[in-house]
């Protein structure tokens, strides 16, 4: 039996033709049956699309109500970091603090994320200027966390110990972050860690001392530039200054010297036209070029020379840059 549909379209196209031989017959018998699975596809493929439409809506509501949930969520975690920094911000220094101290300084202070692991700390006592700058390992919470705690040891240090030695005070410090990171009786080792630079200027005897751990910093007169580096270990990474003590260096300074203080974050910067870092050669020619500038004048050319560098790369970690004019 012919689909009646297909005979009905057949007629009409050849009308008056014989079409009552057997070929024929065979031949629109072998047609209408191809027709009448084609049908039948078709009608699976109605039926499957519906089914996947359903499918699909079930998907997207499924989808909506995730998305609305991690946006929630996001919210949430964004609200405590917003708080984290604050708390944070009110633990450590002021910038206000340097300003007071140094009346010709900047800092340059950018978190990767709303809160950070770098920080700044000074402190005045009688003759002495202590003042550091520190990066905490890795950025964010872990990192604003030990800052806050070594930003505490530090104060402690000069404080309650009367220490004023900056290789005392790092000793001090590593010691003690060592016994609240691992316990002193646990024996498991910590891999948290903190890179630093101290120095404790001395105003009536015009001199500075200065020792660090993992960085450096530059100290610049009439436009050259002298390096300081500090030791290559990490405040409380297996570093055991009973049998490597932490060094010290001193250097007499004069009126309109600037010193300068910073973290890996800039260097480390990927950028520029062949997404290089930014570096440390890179660096020093910048301060080179603008060490005649006022302080705030070269925080804006150090700010620019940054965002210019960093263009449409993401910020890969926290950048903090301090400097100061004796």
């Amino acid at each position: 039996m012919w689909n009646k549909l297909l005979e009905r379209q057949i007629r009409r196209y050849i009308k008056n033709a014989d079409i009552s031989g057997p070929e024929f017959q065979d031949l629109f018998a072998a047609i209408s049956q191809a027709y009448s699975h084609h049908e039948e596809d078709r009608h699976l493929i109605e039926r499957s699309l519906d089914l996947s439409s359903k499918e699909l809506t079930e998907t997207n509501r499924a989808l909506q109500e995730a998305s609305r949930i991690i946006e929630i969520r996001n919210k949430e975690m964004i609200s405590g970091l917003e708080y984290a920094r604050l708390v944070q911000t009110s633990l450590l220094a002021k910038e206000s603090s340097i300003y007071e101290t140094f009346p010709d300084s900047f800092i340059f202070n950018h978190p990767r994320d709303i809160v950070g692991g770098d920080f700044f700390w000074v402190r005045e006592e009688e003759n002495l200027i202590f003042l550091c700058v520190a990066d905490c390992t890795g950025h964010g919470v872990p990192g604003a966390f030990m800052s806050v705690i070594s930003f505490r040891l530090l104060s402690q240090a000069v404080r309650d110990f009367q220490l004023t030695k900056p290789n005392e005070i790092l000793t001090f410090l590593n010691d003690e972050i060592k016994k609240a990171l691992s316990g002193q009786s646990s024996g498991i080792e910590t891999k948290d860690a903190l890179d630093i630079s101290l120095v404790v200027l001395d105003k009536q005897a015009g001199e500075m001392q200065f020792s660090g751990l993992g960085q450096r910093i530059f100290l610049c007169r009439e436009g050259e530039i002298s390096e300081f580096r500090g030791d290559r270990s990490h405040i409380g990474q297996n570093l055991s200054t009973d049998e490597k003590p932490i060094s010290l260096q001193i250097e007499k300074l004069e009126k309109g010297d600037v010193l300068w203080f910073f973290t890996d974050g800039l260097i480390d910067q990927f950028g520029g036209p062949a997404g290089k870092k930014f570096g440390f050669d890179r660096l020093r020619k910048l301060l080179q070029q603008n060490w005649s500038m006022s302080l705030p004048e070269q925080k804006r050319e150090l700010k620019a020379a940054f965002a210019d560098w960093k263009g449409i790369h993401s910020q890969i970690d926290d950048v903090l840059v301090l400097g100061v004019r004796f």
